[in-house]
């Protein structure tokens, strides 16, 4: 538990492991000095603005930076029908890239300093094509990476299995601890894809580079859960045998994290729990009894990991992460890139409102510099006390850390260094 003091003023108790910790991350040896770049314009910024200046009276003077990190969706094809899927919507839309352009694109934001991204959402990033490819190219230039899979191509992970670094990782979204609930989860459309089967496929991988971590997730679904106007399969009574699982499969970590829905004002993925009293309580409680049991299992080289969505669902302290600065800064330091488009933060993929470009946005040189701009007029514009009062946002703290930073500039010359943890995941 650390405190946070926010531009008003107002101490907020915040939960944060270091992964979330992204305040640390943008003060690492390298990337400490595009954070101040980007206060020093803001600050400018502002102060024209109260004198009338066009935001585009400045652009001359803006960053010449690509996102620190991106989330790539390089499909929307899934071989899935996952009910509580939060991109159900877009899936399996024919929308592709041109994959020399996408290519082109990812070493154009490299040499504008994009150092981590992560192959995830809006389909399964193993069934692309060129998966291997686009993991060659990614290390080839030393950018750091996650994925995001469902598991049902592992054999396209051993393939590059050899490329992987310490701090690169791959997590399986599995969600179950049987088959029986995990085939009425994830509904896969081949047979042959079981729970056990995947499982099975980790230990190989891990044989051939032990030195990258391998992740179980599990998010958690209670009675009346629904999405996609579907009812979810419950799975707290599989939290413990899920545990076990991972153990056995030589998993490095489960992390267990509460279910996300849609909220209907603007589509944001917002955690998905009434807040009724005589409901949530018998809830948490039983979540906490069996994550609290699944415990046993943490040792010997294994996780169990309790997200901060969780944390702070448990302890009510959850409204706390909707209250954002009007402008959310974040979204010049990570973005979307999907065949939808380009946008503005993980919460909002294929949201009209905070598309900040399309597919092509970094693409060339030229349109590497329209997508910058476009980036900062999105972050005058998208107003995130309002788009985002719902969404329980772990990057609440850090959008008010740099919002103090912009009211008081003095600060920047007194910043200290983080540890390099060459974590840039952001």
């Amino acid at each position: 538990m650390k405190k946070l003091a926010t531009a008003t003023g107002k101490e907020k108790q915040v939960e944060l492991s270091p992964i979330h910790d992204f305040a640390s991350k943008l003060r690492q040896p390298g990337i400490l000095e595009r954070l101040q770049d980007y206060v020093r314009w803001q600050v400018e910024w502002r102060a024209a603005r109260t004198k009338g200046v066009p935001i585009e009276d400045l652009f001359s003077k803006l960053p010449d930076q690509a996102p620190l990190s991106i989330n790539l969706d390089v499909t929307t094809s899934c071989n899935y029908a996952c009910d509580h899927c939060v991109d159900f919507e877009i899936l399996n839309k024919n929308i592709r890239y041109d994959h020399e352009k996408l290519l082109t694109s990812l070493t154009n934001m490299h040499s504008k300093g994009l150092r981590s991204v992560i192959l995830i959402g809006g389909g399964e990033p193993t069934v692309y094509p060129q998966f291997t490819d686009i993991v060659r190219h990614l290390k080839a230039m030393g950018i750091k990476i996650g994925v995001v899979t469902n598991g049902s191509r592992l054999d396209r992970i051993l393939e590059v299995a050899d490329l992987f670094e310490p701090e690169d990782w791959v997590r399986l979204s599995l969600d179950s601890g049987t088959n029986e609930t995990f085939r009425a989860m994830h509904k896969p459309k081949q047979k042959k894809v079981t729970l056990e089967w995947i499982c099975e496929a980790v230990p190989p991988i891990k044989a051939k580079n032990p030195n990258f971590n391998i992740g179980f997730s599990f998010i958690i679904v209670w009675n009346d859960c629904e999405a996609n106007e579907a009812e979810i399969h419950e799975n707290v009574d599989e939290i413990v045998i899920a545990a076990k699982l991972a153990k056995d499969h030589k998993f490095d970590y489960i992390s267990f994290k509460p279910f996300l829905s849609r909220a209907e004002r603007n589509n944001a993925e917002i955690v998905g729990l009434t807040q009724e009293e005589e409901r949530v309580d018998p809830v948490m409680s039983k979540i906490r009894t069996e994550v609290n049991k699944a415990k046993v299992h943490h040792g010997d080289g294994f996780r169990v990991i309790e997200s901060t969505n969780l944390k702070v669902l448990e302890n009510g302290s959850y409204m706390d992460y909707t209250d954002q600065p009007r402008n959310c800064h974040m979204q010049f330091f990570r973005q979307v890139l999907s065949p939808l488009g380009l946008f503005n933060c993980p919460v909002y993929r294929h949201v009209k409102q905070a598309e900040v470009s399309d597919k092509n946005a970094y693409a060339t040189l030229e349109e590497t510099r329209k997508t910058q701009e476009s980036t900062l007029r999105l972050i005058e514009t998208f107003d995130a006390r309002e788009e985002c009062k719902e969404v329980t946002c772990l990057y609440n703290h850090v959008n008010w850390y740099i919002e103090g930073l912009i009211d008081h500039p003095e600060r920047l010359e007194e910043m200290e260094l983080a540890p390099d943890r060459k974590d840039y995941f952001l």
